[in-house]
């Protein structure tokens, strides 16, 4: 992140396109194939948690590529592949604007459970854009379910009541709440 934000690295500058279908690694150092590299404008969503990256690249440019990184002058910061871009996939000539985008999300442990109306569901206030829930202990991520009922018949769930801001969730295995605080529940934000 700070590559993104300050000169304490390099900052982000660039946005380049290859044709390769290797998978990335986290070892990678540069692109599989780069065939072509636009400076970026960088801009930072603080109440989205993102950074957005724009470059415009020329449509020839675009079909073929299979690829995409980030730079800050030669160091890759970013690696991602997609399937193979082809003319009807654009249908165009010209510019095609590319935007490139680092969502970030933090997590914490979430104490102050209080049990709902239904068995083995409990619920929390939680005023952030939740992203996951997690059971620490058992390592287990939470399924999102469309509406409170969902969770009667599915453990390992949770629910997210958009007016009242309550998180609903169903753990893995039927428990109280005295043994929800020991599950240690962490839920992540956005």
């Amino acid at each position: 992140m700070n590559r993104c934000i300050n000169d304490e690295f390099k900052p982000i500058q660039y946005i380049a396109l290859g044709n390769t279908s290797n998978i990335p690694q986290k070892e990678d150092i540069k692109l599989g194939n780069e065939t072509s590299r636009r400076k970026c404008v960088c801009l930072a969503d603080l109440v989205e948690k993102q950074i957005q990256l724009t470059a415009s690249f020329k449509a020839d440019e675009v079909i073929g590529t299979s690829e995409i990184g980030v730079f800050s002058e030669q160091i890759l910061i970013s690696h991602d592949k997609y399937s193979k871009i082809d003319e009807s996939f654009l249908g165009v000539a010209g510019d095609v604007k590319i935007e490139y985008i680092f969502q970030f999300s933090t997590g914490g442990l979430r104490g102050g459970w209080k049990s709902a109306t239904k068995n083995h569901v409990f619920y929390v206030y939680e005023p952030n854009n939740v992203v996951g829930v997690l059971e620490k202990n058992s390592n287990s991520w939470y399924s999102q379910v469309d509406s409170i009922d969902d969770l009667d018949g599915l453990k390992g769930a949770y629910y997210i009541d958009t007016n009242s801001k309550n998180l609903y969730i169903r753990p893995k295995r039927d428990m109280i709440l005295e043994e929800l605080e020991e599950e240690e529940i962490i839920v992540q934000v956005k």
